[in-house]
């Protein structure tokens, strides 16, 4: 158990904790972080235990890691008390959502936009959502027709992308969607870069400025017609038409073009991670994989029947399914705070301007934590159900990510449905992940043979 007492009056004698080997001149730590990620900070873990540093950008701010769940419970306790922050941190997101977007905005205005989004997570809507998610799933299995082969993460990626763009945009904007939106949103994705700075004219931060201003605008154009004509009843980008800022005034469409992109960015590559990584998962271990189908057939032994939300909750095999692919592939492979003063805690000395990593791909494989951590094993969280606990790669706390429960409907219904309809077969065995510095999915190839069940 870390010491996690934190210390108001730093004692300046403390040093920061100890470097991680193999940095470069110039460059530190941060060819290797983009590289491989796990191999370097298990080698941190190996070498210094919980709390260690990296270099990962010019000048003097270090990069301070601290992993396990109780020092992530630490982190998210204290962001946003004085000591800790997730605005400043998230700086060089800025030039793409802009400065007063959800985790950017000062903490009362992110407390109002978030007190603003979550009822849109909930009853009703998720119903909605979850009839969506059926009929654009079933859309896709027509397309794929009886047998054949589909590269996963570009299908799943395309599917993802409908689906929360009819959740988040409307069915409108699908409807009549450029050709070059899924570029578009690989290219915005790409631009999130923590590392290279944003005043770089690197060709990945160019074409991610100029995806998003042509989101913006298409964006921009539907909520004008929503203004003339209102959907009723209303969808999610009609209700954030409807909502108040702060001070009690209507709110721009500026703002909304923002929350709605914002949420819909936030959620594509992360659910299409999520939901590659599950199935891939469980067709790599068999005796998993009947153990859910079983259950499929057991609670629905009429593949037509619609799906409700209570038998989705009684989905305990694949709901465990997914909580080891959480664990083995969080969808946030580090989380990220600033230190905004000195702070002491467990013998060392986190310095103000600080950058502060939790980091969920090394926490969730911690040996003493997890038993044959590196293992496959969904029945681990029967055994001991206090290990879901464990698991932070949504966030926690105030900042837990609002999306989570979308994010695992619309898996639950993907992975139910392909599984009831087809026998599937991974043909490439062990896909890698993409090199990427923030979300991980699994990178093309990666096939699946497919054939309809009799």
């Amino acid at each position: 158990m870390p010491d996690t007492t934190l210390s108001l009056s730093p004692d300046a004698s403390r040093q920061v904790p100890p470097m991680v080997s193999g940095a470069l001149p110039v460059v530190g730590h941060a060819p290797r972080f983009l590289r491989d990620q796990l191999q370097l900070l298990q080698r941190g873990y190996q070498e210094h235990g919980e709390v260690f540093r990296l270099r990962l950008r010019p000048g003097r701010r270090p990069a301070i890691f601290m992993l396990g769940p109780e020092w992530a419970k630490w982190v998210f306790k204290h962001t946003d008390d004085e000591h800790l922050s997730i605005g400043p941190s998230l700086a060089f997101t800025k030039r793409l959502f802009g400065p007063d977007f959800y985790f950017l905005a000062p903490p009362e205005e992110y407390q109002h936009q978030r007190e603003t989004m979550l009822p849109l997570f909930r009853g009703k809507m998720m119903v909605s959502y979850l009839a969506m998610m059926e009929c654009r799933v079933s859309e896709f299995m027509a397309r794929l027709g009886d047998c054949g082969t589909f590269d996963l993460p570009t299908e799943m990626n395309d599917l993802v992308l409908g689906i929360i763009m009819e959740a988040f945009l409307g069915a409108e904007f699908v409807s009549r969607m450029p050709d070059t939106v899924a570029g578009d949103f690989r290219d915005f994705i790409r631009g999130l870069d923590p590392i290279t700075p944003g005043w770089v004219p690197a060709p990945h931060l160019r074409r991610a400025r100029r995806a998003r201003d042509k989101m913006r605008a298409a964006v921009g154009d539907l909520i004008q017609a929503r203004r003339i004509q209102p959907l009723d009843p209303p969808d999610f980008l009609q209700e954030l038409m409807n909502a108040r800022a702060l001070d009690g005034s209507p709110v721009t469409d500026f703002w909304v073009v923002q929350m709605a992109l914002g949420v819909a960015f936030a959620g594509h590559d992360s659910t299409t991670g999520h939901l590659s990584w599950s199935l891939i998962n469980l067709l790599q271990h068999p005796d998993e994989l009947k153990k859910v189908v079983d259950e499929q057939e057991s609670l629905l032994p009429d593949p037509r029947t619609p799906l409700d939300l209570a038998v989705v909750h009684r989905m305990n095999c694949l709901g465990r399914a997914l909580q080891e692919t959480e664990r083995l592939r969080p969808v946030a492979p580090v989380l990220l705070r600033r230190a905004m003063r000195p702070i002491d805690v467990d013998g060392c000395r986190i310095p103000a301007g600080a950058d502060v990593f939790v980091a969920p791909l090394i926490s969730h494989r911690l040996p003493p934590l997890f038993e044959d951590a590196t293992r496959y094993h969904p029945d681990r969280f029967l055994a001991d159900p206090r290990q879901v606990a464990y698991l932070h790669g949504f966030g926690g706390g105030t900042h837990r990510c609002l999306g989570e429960h979308f994010a695992d409907l619309l898996v639950h219904v993907t992975i139910t449905r392909l599984l009831q309809r087809y026998e599937l077969t991974l043909i490439d065995p062990d896909p890698a992940p993409v090199r990427t510095p923030a979300f991980k999915g699994p990178r093309s190839p990666c096939r699946i043979r497919y054939r309809r069940r009799h």
